[in-house]
């Protein structure tokens, strides 16, 4: 576990996902070693991703505190991160839940080993190659992978293949 300060979207993000060079990247995220999958965010409400996949990540996640950062209003300072647990039922009540007043947030496990990124079209979800195989093993157990849903739901990526397989690789 990592003993640092939790961090707010901004730097969330740079620690995470690489967004500025997308187009020529042969991954989509900062560390080495990540994989993960790409969803369509409005179809998934507030927990931006459907729940098979919520819970495969809460399981390769352990027993890890969670943090979710977003942004707030123009002109003031980034809110804080908020605390929570990885379940399904208590996160649309989470009080003071980023995602009521931003429409971006991040949410990363506090050992750093996975990460969200819930953008305005997408969902990414990244992890390290461990964790990433370990909700792949669950997701497995209903015929599907991250790269599987991926492909679900992108069937002809188009412009978007290269971004596409910088994340699932």
């Amino acid at each position: 576990m990592t003993s640092e300060m939790p961090m707010g979207i901004e730097r969330a993000r740079r620690s995470f996902f690489l967004e500025d060079e997308m187009a020529g990247l042969e991954t989509a995220f900062v560390r080495d070693g990540w994989r993960g999958a790409v969803l369509y965010r409005g179809s998934y409400g507030w927990h931006a991703m459907p729940r098979l996949v919520w819970d495969a990540v809460c399981a390769a996640s352990g027993d890890s505190r969670w943090w979710i950062c977003g942004y707030g209003e123009v002109g003031k300072p980034e809110p804080a991160p908020v605390s929570f647990s990885f379940d399904w039922d208590a996160f649309p009540a989470l009080p003071n839940h980023p995602a009521r007043e931003s429409s971006e947030w991040v949410a990363y496990n506090e050992s750093q080993t996975i990460a969200v990124l819930a953008e305005f079209d997408v969902t990414i979800i990244g992890a390290t190659y461990r964790c990433a195989d370990h909700i792949d093993a669950i997701l497995r157990e209903s015929n599907t992978s991250l790269r599987g849903l991926t492909r679900d739901e992108f069937p002809e990526p188009g412009r978007l293949e290269r971004f596409l397989t910088a994340v699932t690789r």
